[in-house]
């Protein structure tokens, strides 16, 4: 089964960086943790020269796989002709996946798996996860450090606006890491599978966020010194003492309820 969709993309293979997973292991135990049904519909991003994506069709999976490189889409969508495989040639983050699965007669909610690029992991983590109308959960191969700052915990130096962003569209928990090796080319960095649940953003989100992304501008100020410059100082000190805060709380060490409650007591900013 065989369908490819040529993008305008021209990127060269050396700036898509690929990295490809050839540990069979490890793919089995990333595929265990998505645990898609047969007949299941799955979305895979990168899938590369398929070490997920044979396995999953093994499984009686079908798969959508999006893949920027036209060179490994054809290969993949050749090699796998007779198979449950759908290949979309093209940046994800442009394409509109909706209409791609609704094409295919899958029905979302469905489940999401790839081996994310290092450059554009964190974007397509914070686009994916806002959309639990399409995806159920996530299981993703990406950069340690990226993986360390969606689990951190408030006060850790890995814990930042990223795992405030993530963390108010999804339950995020790391699975394992994955050595070097299991990569060819081995890539410079390590490598981490975090599991993602969309839920919808939480309650007062987009305000305690925009509060967020301010304080976080300047880490390491307090977050009355960070917030002055789009709310100005009176406000500022009124509003962290009104949410029951310390005038010395900075933004690294609260986690996305003390923002929430922040927020409100700020208001828009520039008034």
């Amino acid at each position: 089964m065989r369908r490819v969709r040529a993008s305008s993309a021209r990127l060269s293979r050396a700036r898509w960086g690929q990295h490809f997973l050839v540990n069979v292991s490890t793919a089995e135990k990333i595929l265990d943790a998505l645990g898609a049904r047969e007949g299941e519909t799955v979305v895979e991003v990168g899938p590369g020269r398929g070490a997920l994506t044979r396995p999953l069709l093994d499984r009686g999976a079908r798969v959508l796989a999006f893949e920027i490189d036209p060179v490994l889409a054809a290969r993949l969508s050749h090699e796998l002709a007779e198979r449950a495989l759908f290949v979309e040639t093209a940046d994800v983050l442009r394409a509109d996946v909706e209409v791609t699965l609704a094409r295919i007669g899958a029905r979302p909610p469905v489940p999401f798996v790839g081996n994310l690029p290092y450059e554009s992991a964190t974007p397509m983590l914070r686009a994916f996860v806002r959309r639990p109308d399409l995806f159920s959960r996530l299981v993703v191969m990406i950069q340690k450090e990226v993986a360390d700052r969606i689990v951190a915990l408030p006060g850790g130096d890995a814990y930042g606006f990223l795992t405030l962003d993530v963390g108010a569209h999804a339950a995020a928990r790391r699975l394992f890491d994955v050595s070097r090796g299991d990569f060819s080319p081995p890539p410079k960095v390590r490598s981490s599978v975090l599991e993602l649940i969309p839920h919808g953003p939480v309650a007062g989100a987009d305000d305690a966020l925009r509060v967020a992304s301010a304080g976080f501008t300047s880490r390491r100020k307090t977050l009355v010194n960070a917030l002055t410059p789009r709310w100005g100082r009176e406000r500022a000190v009124s509003a962290v003492a009104d949410a029951g805060l310390p005038a010395t709380a900075r933004a690294e060490t609260l986690g996305l309820d003390a923002f929430r409650a922040l927020a409100p007591k700020l208001g828009p900013p520039g008034k």
